[in-house]
This record gives structure tokens, sequence and C-alpha cells, in this order.
């Protein structure tokens, strides 16, 4: 009598799904306010705002690592930090923009991000996962939770035009081609 054993390994995927989640903007673009605040003793405009974010790979969050730019898309180059904002009525000086910074947090570290310069972003097997129903599937899976923050320092508000500023951030994922 003759006996085979056959052992098969399954990695299931599905890399068409891979996503940025903005859980709070479940499907839509995300538009954000800086949550600037005005301090009226100081003469100073500045602020921070979150933004939720979860990161998914197609792999149920078991790629080796995952690769983040974060890009100021706006009309016009950013200036020093990296990142502005621009008065809505045009201009191209100091004056019209309000700079800021971004950072990422992953697995509790905080991690700046330069403008348009990917962050490789290791231990994704060990982060702690977040189980999401993403826009468009049927069964929920784990994505990286890596919540972005937009700091703007606080710069005298003389020194800025009032009225309505906005700017475009892109943020670009990717994902290694290799499975674990």
């Amino acid at each position: 009598m003759l006996t085979n054993v056959i052992t098969f390994d399954f990695t299931i995927t599905d890399y068409s799904a891979v996503s940025i989640y903005f859980p709070l903007f479940d499907q839509v673009t995300p538009h954000v306010g800086l949550n600037l605040q005005y301090d009226p003793i100081a003469q100073t405009v500045g602020g921070r705002a979150q933004l939720d974010m979860c990161l998914y790979d197609g792999l149920g969050s078991q790629s080796q690592y995952l690769g983040v730019t974060v890009r100021d898309s706006g009309p016009r180059p950013p200036g020093p930090s990296g990142y502005s904002v621009w008065h809505t009525d045009g201009g191209s000086d100091a004056t019209q923009r309000v700079d800021y910074n971004v950072t990422l947090d992953h697995n509790g570290s905080a991690l700046p991000m330069r403008n348009g310069v990917e962050q490789l972003l290791h231990g994704i097997d060990t982060a702690k996962l977040r189980l999401v129903l993403l826009p468009g599937m049927t069964q929920p899976v784990f994505c990286v939770p890596t919540p972005l923050t937009l700091d703007t320092p606080r710069v005298p508000v003389s020194s800025k035009r009032p009225g309505y500023y906005d700017g475009d951030l892109k943020v670009e994922l990717r994902v290694p081609t290799v499975t674990p």
C-alpha cells in the first residue's frame, strides 16, 4: 500500500484592495482644518490637527514594511517647513502662506514626515492593528493605525494676511511586491 502526504501552504492576498483609510471620512476625501487658535496676549496664531489614518496592505497587515510618502501637492511651492497652505486670494510671499509640519504616529513613535520623502514603516506584523470594514468590502480586515498630526508653529498674527487659506496634501502608500 502506498501513501502520499501532500502539504499545501496558502497565502491569501487581496492586493487590489490596498488602501489608505480615513475612518472619519469613510467614503469621501478628507477636508481637514489646521485648527488654528489665536492668542490675544502674545498676538500669535498656531495650532494642531490630527487626522485618523489606517493603512491596509492587501495581505492582512503581514507585509515586511509599508512605504508612506506625504506630499504637499498645492499649486505653489511650500515654505521652509515643507508643507503650506496659501491665502485663497492668491499671492506668493510669506504673508500669504501659513507653514505647518506633518508627523505620522507608527506603533507609538512620532515620525517627522519630509515633503515627498518616503518613510519606511517596519514591524507591521507586530504593530497594534485595528479591525475595520473598508469601503466596498464585505469582510473586515486588519489595518495599521498611522494617524497624522498637522502642527502649525505659532507665528505673529501681524505677519499673515487675514482671510481664508487652503492647500492640498497627498498621502501615498507603497507595499512590497514580495509576500512574507
